[in-house]
């Protein structure tokens, strides 16, 4: 004989809660996708701050002095192109792990 399945089973216990599971690993990774431009990924200046664990104000400075690459669009949003951050903290990695004894 078939099993009916309530609202208060614990199989309908265990599926809602892998549907809510599978919900928020997409919004997760839906929050993850940068747009992109000529197959180059940008990040907001709240993701660059994010990823460099530093404050807007550093941001301004870095790009201010010219440290960082960005641009602009229509309503004066900043944009960070990835690669070139990346590549930007490649060309300034210090490995400090060599001077400790």
């Amino acid at each position: 004989m078939a099993e009916i399945i309530t609202k208060d089973s614990e199989e309908f216990k265990k599926l809602t809660g892998w549907i809510k599971k599978a919900g928020k690993s997409v919004e997760d990774a839906t929050a993850r996708i940068r747009p992109t431009v000529a197959d180059e990924h940008y990040m907001t200046g709240d993701d660059v701050c994010a990823m460099l664990h530093i404050s807007r104000r550093t941001l301004q400075t870095l790009r201010d002095e010219k440290l960082v690459p960005y641009t602009t669009i229509g309503g004066g949003e900043l944009l960070y192109p990835e690669s070139s951050l990346y590549e930007v903290l490649k060309k300034n990695y210090r490995d400090f792990r060599r001077f400790r004894k």
